[in-house]
């Protein structure tokens, strides 16, 4: 959901990262003398180098990938994480040849099946028991919101404890720990009851652990990711739904248990995202049949291509070098021995481009499975490298997420009266904690709702100077924006640079710290600007 450092993900399987090296560029034109043939030669070294430049990162990685390795190379490096999702495909038929009427059985079924194979068998029976725990709680809270005699903020405070202390509980039941031997005897006795990658089946591999390392307890291998088991993605439609109870949109023949479990186990979605929304999602199940044709099927099958393709493209040719530059460079450990600003700032875009890729691409295969189904979800991700605005990016980065925000959080508080900064800021913090508990996550809300809002303050600003003609600084404005799109472009640099580098206060461990970076993106022009002006005033 926010951007994540490419190469932490070799430190999390326990294996090594790839050697450090430089990330390859087409080499320095030779001089030439000047003339028709000169231009020639120049073009025909070009050529040469770009041809080269596309051999040593492209070419040669995908030549070096082990493609027909279903255990050391699909299973450990591809299918992993949110890639989980891929693992639901061998089920869509089942969904196909279901009556409309029963299709919400078939999702639950399908479902829970799914969750069986990929987290084990003990993972489905806790997801049921807290859908259904849930659904009890959202009947209850339907009942007293329309009560009279109760205090008012009673049921949504109550609601909200649910919802956090589910959250929050189920990220501390990862550190129940259970004794050496028992968890051997659970690995040796019952694999069934274990995540695909910590079980010995001959058609599996282990991802994060070598052979004969000891596999963690099962509390923690089955809670110790909550954004990859499905948890927050259900807390995050726990907050949707027990909002629009509230607001009494959800008629009460539409709010059966099997409604609720199929909307919060659609198994395409159930991991992270696209996050539908309670109407959205029954309205499309009513009308999934009428859209399956062979057009939606070819469109359908070239998602999943696309986003496999995104994945694999990041995955074998982005993130080796990446990682190699990053870590072999001391890119977070040692940013002042970096000569080159440029050097200190690319990585940090790569970094988000990364997760883009990997992130879309995730979506993209499970857009695609649900349009198989003839089901239509909402998209997630929409070109966050036009955004002219941090507004904008967040209406273009994890749409359905940020929409939820907006509609179930700041809103709200808005009209409570919260003053606009404080309200986005609380938004940005609840989005943090969504994706870890840490205080740098508390951090960076702070910081990106501050520079949301100082974002929006400009718009607003500037909407005033178009409504007053005659004042200066409107004619300095008309005067600007006849330079365009210089005025834009500037615009999408900030705004690109605001949303990458915010994302470095997230990198702080021991090994790793973004503080670092920052600080040397933030001081090298001051220091610069400091000298020239220093230099400028000398006698």
């Amino acid at each position: 959901m926010l951007p994540e450092l490419p190469f932490a993900k070799y430190s999390r399987r326990g294996t090594s990262p790839p050697s450090a090296r430089r990330l390859p560029l087409p080499d320095r034109l030779p001089r030439t003398d000047d003339g028709f043939g000169a231009m020639l030669g120049d073009l025909s070294a070009l050529a040469a180098n770009f041809a080269s430049f596309l051999e040593r990162m492209v070419w040669e990685p995908l030549a070096a990938t082990r493609w027909g390795s279903w255990h050391d190379f699909w299973l450990r490096y591809v299918l992993f994480d949110r890639y989980l999702v891929a693992f639901f495909f061998p089920l869509l038929p089942v969904l196909l040849v279901i009556p409309r009427r029963h299709l919400r059985t078939g999702i639950t079924a399908t479902s829970l099946a799914f969750l069986a194979y990929v987290f084990g068998l003990l993972y489905p029976a806790i997801w049921l028991a807290q859908c259904v725990a849930f659904y009890r709680l959202t009947e209850r809270f339907a009942r007293e919101a329309r009560r009279q005699d109760v205090w008012r903020w009673g049921p949504p405070i109550a609601a909200i404890a649910c919802m956090g202390g589910w959250y929050v509980g189920s990220m501390a039941l990862s550190r129940i720990g259970l004794s050496r031997q028992f968890n051997a005897w659970l690995v040796e006795n019952l694999p069934v009851i274990l995540p695909l990658g910590a079980r010995h089946w001959p058609w599996e591999t282990i991802w994060f652990w070598q052979p004969g390392q000891r596999i963690p307890s099962l509390p923690a291998l089955l809670f110790s990711v909550p954004q990859t088991n499905g948890i927050v993605i259900f807390t995050i439609r726990m907050m949707h739904y027990f909002s629009e109870l509230k607001r009494g949109t959800i008629p009460a023949e539409q709010r059966s248990l099997w409604n609720f479990v199929a909307f919060c186990s659609f198994a395409p979605t159930i991991l992270q995202g696209p996050i539908e929304r309670f109407a959205d999602f029954q309205r499309e199940l009513q009308s999934c049949h009428l859209h399956r044709s062979a057009r939606e099927i070819a469109y359908a099958f070239g998602r999943i291509l696309l986003g496999l393709g995104k994945h694999l493209f990041a995955l074998r040719i982005l993130g080796p070098p990446l990682s190699a530059w990053i870590l072999g460079r001391g890119y977070y450990q040692h940013p002042e021995r970096i000569d080159s600003y440029f050097d200190l700032l690319w990585p940090i875009h790569l970094q988000v481009f990364y997760l883009y890729l990997d992130f879309s691409g995730y979506c993209d295969i499970a857009i695609g499975m649900a349009r198989l189904l003839g089901y239509r979800p909402a998209e997630n991700f929409n070109r966050y490298w036009l955004a002219t605005s941090l507004t904008d990016m967040w209406r273009r980065w994890h749409i359905t997420f940020s929409f939820i925000l907006r509609d179930y959080v700041f809103m709200p508080l808005v009209r409570h009266r919260w003053p606009a900064t404080l309200a986005l800021q609380a938004t940005f913090i609840v989005c943090g904690l969504m994706h870890n508990l840490a205080y740098t996550y508390v951090l960076w809300g702070m910081v990106m709702g501050l520079m949301v809002a100082i974002n929006q303050k400009w718009t607003r600003a500037m909407r005033t100077l178009d409504r007053q003609p005659a004042a200066r600084l409107s004619r300095l404005r008309r005067f600007l924006q006849r330079f365009a799109p210089l005025p834009r472009l500037c615009a999408w640099f900030l705004t690109l640079n605001a949303f990458a580098c915010s994302a470095l206060i997230l990198v702080h461990t021991r090994e790793l710290s973004g503080w670092r970076v920052l600080r040397e993106l933030i001081w090298r022009p001051l220091a610069a600007i400091a000298n020239l002006l220093a230099a400028d005033f000398s006698p």
